[in-house]
């Protein structure tokens, strides 16, 4: 009875080849005397590489009907198929800038008119475009306008600060972003199998975490635009009533529970139409946003290749999403109260430089763990970084 491991490794175009020769040797055949570049031989090497390409097909078919072995697009084609999941493709960026005019003049801009870029992601910078109308009277401050990132994916994550450049001309104003802005790569293997998984819990008629977690997880609008949840929290007060709160990379969720157009109103309605049993009520809200600053002094070997300026701006994209998927409420070493461990931070720092690079490393803020409430989502704030380059 052949294994798991063979029925799903395909043959190669040589071990096809030799189970060939084998097979007409075995009729009494002298193959070796054919020469190299022969027809027959050809012919063989011809039918081995279609062979081949079957054989891995067949392999591929064989893992998609298993979980755990298949993985990419085969993934996608299993989860769709047997748990009913589509895989997430992915965010773009968004958040709130805010916009400060420092001089006399008056300007007014509808959607996708401005353009924000944060000169120190990805290769040359990312842009951002504002996604409602606003006007900037004469020497108005602090005006809040929500914008998205041009590109999908987690090379558009913006720090608190990053951006600060227009490239729409605007004489006299200045902007920048209070909090972090955070992008999704698309869903990788590892996270739509966990999603698969959770999907099951939907099939119990007792409202298990799992279900509220994954229609949270998998809501859309109806626009069809998913609701860009990445983190949910249940609370149950024992009699009767679930508090579910809900968290994107970046922080809350926007929009109006009773509208499902919004993102929060789309996971009101997956969940009270697709998980609540009968006989118990439900609360959907948005986590409240735990902005975390981080201030640090590094010291690393110049073999690193980086100025001193890259290496922050590498630190700070890295901690950005990092602190987006901590859960809402914290971590917990114990029971009790979450936390963001001031040493997870460190961690993070230091796997971003890299141990053959890094020297010494010093925490000054947070000072200590920051604890979080049960309904709070940790997202990051302003990074202040002092980074020395010294001598291998």
């Amino acid at each position: 009875m052949p294994t798991l491991e063979e029925l799903t490794t395909p043959l190669t175009r040589e071990e096809i080849e030799a189970s060939i020769y084998a097979s007409i040797e075995a009729r009494g055949v002298e193959t070796t005397s054919w020469k190299e570049g022969a027809i027959v031989r050809t012919i063989i090497t011809g039918a081995a590489v279609v062979l081949a390409a079957y054989s891995k097909l067949a392999a591929r078919i064989a893992e998609s009907g298993f979980l755990e072995l298949s993985e990419s697009d085969w993934l996608s084609l299993t989860s769709r198929f047997v748990y009913g999941v589509e895989r997430n493709q992915g965010t773009f960026a968004t958040g709130d800038v805010v916009f400060s005019n420092t001089g006399g003049l008056v300007f007014s801009f509808g959607v996708g008119d401005v353009v924000v870029i944060n000169p120190t992601a990805g290769t040359g910078g990312k842009s951002y475009r504002n996604t409602a109308p606003f006007s900037l009277g004469a020497f108005e401050s602090n005006v809040v306008v929500p914008v998205q990132a041009l590109e999908l994916g987690a090379e558009s994550t913006a720090p608190a600060g990053a951006i600060n450049t227009l490239e729409t001309a605007l004489t006299g104003v200045t902007v920048t972003n209070p909090s972090a802005l955070v992008g999704e790569d698309p869903e990788t293997d590892p996270q739509l199998r966990a999603r698969c998984l959770a999907k099951l819990g939907t099939l119990s008629p007792n409202g298990p975490r799992a279900a509220y977690r994954f229609q949270a997880l998998s809501a859309r609008t109806t626009g069809g635009i998913g609701a860009g949840v990445t983190r949910v929290t249940t609370i149950a007060d024992g009699t009767g009533h679930v508090a579910v709160y809900v968290a994107t990379g970046s922080g809350g969720v926007t929009g109006v529970v009773g509208d499902p157009s919004t993102p929060l109103g789309a996971v009101d309605v997956a969940i009270r139409e697709l998980v609540l049993p009968v006989g118990v009520s439900t609360t959907i809200a948005s986590a409240t946003p735990l902005v975390i600053a981080v201030t640090y002094e590094v010291w690393v070997r110049s073999t690193i290749g980086l100025t001193a300026s890259e290496v922050a701006a590498q630190v700070e994209t890295a901690l950005a999403p990092f602190v987006g998927q901590l859960p809402i409420g914290g971590l917990r070493k114990f029971t009790g109260a979450g936390s963001v461990y001031a040493e997870l931070l460190e961690a993070a720092i230091g796997e971003t430089i890299g141990a053959e690079h890094l020297v010494d490393l010093q925490l000054s803020v947070p000072a200590a763990d920051v604890p979080v409430a049960p309904t709070e989502a940790p997202v990051l704030g302003v990074v202040t970084a002092t980074v020395h380059l010294v001598a291998s």
